[in-house]
């Protein structure tokens, strides 16, 4: 049985048929890969080979008409969209420079084109790329953990107050509405004390994700510290807010949890409210959310309050949301 040959689609952009039908037949007697090759010579030709899908390499020229291949190195090299060689007729050792400055991966003079030397500048092309490729994974991958709680996926504190402190511009800029709720676990301790540490850890992750499938995707969840979390709802007013905030808290309260020997017992959460006023700072909004918490857990838990400079903590009997159940 033949082995499937790798498959390459490289773009050629070059406004002389000429070269383009000389890079064709070089490209020709290679046999030891099946090479889809791709022509361009106008700018609206090569957009329309970028648009329709995936590029393994574009052959770029830099004398092209409309816009220089130089221009169209710095667009495919912002986004990212697959390894430029540039090729030239006359090229000097600024030109050269230039092009690897802007996000070239190669360059080749088109007096040495031949076969043996255009696979050799593809095939360090493609290495350079995948290894580009995967510098950029492993920083992308840096700076999400940078921004993540390991426990439960969720945004860490300092994520959290850049997040808010980008919204609260936003707001500024554009007179919108600006929410912020923070809630805890009632009696958490419980939960470590009655079924371990390990138990409370899953039943922030379980949280975590209930807490996610209750907002919307341009709002921002994240861990304040232990069992503390924030929610930014962005263009939300107070009433709104409180929406929310009873369907998450309602989500949690009837959630199973079981222990690690199957039993079911039930959490709840408390919840405070603070609206963004005009000029606010976020300290000031979080530590208006963090009063209405304190009344939600003073008020007997389990319960939804919303911020006012008045707010107080109605004295009542404390209830304990523990129970267990053998399902």
């Amino acid at each position: 049985m033949n082995e499937e040959r790798p498959l390459l689609k490289i773009l050629v952009c070059d406004d002389d048929p000429a070269d383009r039908k000389l890079v064709r037949a070089y490209l020709e007697q290679v046999d030891d890969r099946e090479i889809v090759l791709l022509e361009a010579g106008q700018p609206e030709d090569i957009q329309n080979a970028l648009d329709r899908g995936r590029i393994d390499l574009v052959l770029m020229d830099i004398q092209m008409p409309g816009k220089s291949g130089m221009e169209w190195l710095v667009e495919i090299a912002e986004k990212q969209t697959a390894p430029v060689v540039m090729l030239t007729g006359s090229g000097s050792e600024e030109i050269v420079v230039q092009a690897l400055q802007e996000g070239a991966i190669g360059y080749l003079p088109k007096s040495s084109l031949s076969t043996e030397k255009l696979l050799k500048t593809i095939d360090a092309a493609l290495e350079k790329w995948k290894r580009i490729e995967q510098s950029r994974a492993n920083q992308e991958e840096l700076e999400r953990l940078a921004n993540i709680d390991p426990l439960t996926g969720l945004n860490n504190r300092g994520a959290l107050l850049r997040r808010l402190d980008e919204e609260i511009k936003h707001a500024e800029r554009y007179g919108e509405d600006l929410a912020l709720i923070m809630l805890d676990i009632d009696h958490f301790k419980k939960v470590n004390d009655n079924y371990g540490h390990l138990m409370g850890d899953d039943v922030l992750e379980k949280l975590a994700t209930l807490m996610r499938q209750g907002i919307r995707a341009v709002d921002a969840v994240g861990r304040y510290g232990g069992e503390e979390f924030i929610i930014v709802l962005s263009k939300t007013n107070l009433s709104r807010a409180q929406d929310v905030s009873e369907r998450i808290r309602k989500m949690i309260e009837v959630a199973e949890m079981k222990n690690f020997e199957g039993k079911v017992f039930h959490v709840t959460i408390s919840l405070g409210i603070a609206g963004w006023e005009a000029g606010e700072e976020g300290n000031s909004l979080i530590s208006h959310a963090d009063k209405a918490l304190y009344a939600a857990k003073g008020n007997g838990r389990n319960r939804v309050e919303v911020f006012s400079p008045d707010i107080e903590v109605r004295k009542s009997r404390s209830r304990v949301k523990l129970s267990t159940t053998t399902q």
